[in-house]
């Protein structure tokens, strides 16, 4: 796996590409959300994969360089 300094991480956190990109993604849990929240019960199948698609992306949101370096430890 490459190697991520501290700084790299924060410059690439500071990118207006990056910043777009993190909108986009909770732009997408909100929609995910409001879907969920209007179908929920319908589709047992379709409300487990809004749930797992809400988590993936709070996950990538939430994602800090300690935890990559923690692997790496």
């Amino acid at each position: 796996m490459a190697t991520l300094s501290r700084s790299d991480f924060d410059n690439w956190r500071q990118d207006n590409v990056t910043k777009a990109f993190y909108l986009a993604m909770i732009d997408r849990v909100e929609e995910a959300k409001e879907v969920l929240s209007n179908q929920a019960g319908f589709n047992a199948v379709e409300d487990s994969y809004y749930r797992g698609f809400i988590r993936a992306y709070r996950e990538a949101l939430e994602f800090r360089i300690d935890d990559l370096t923690e692997d790496s430890q």
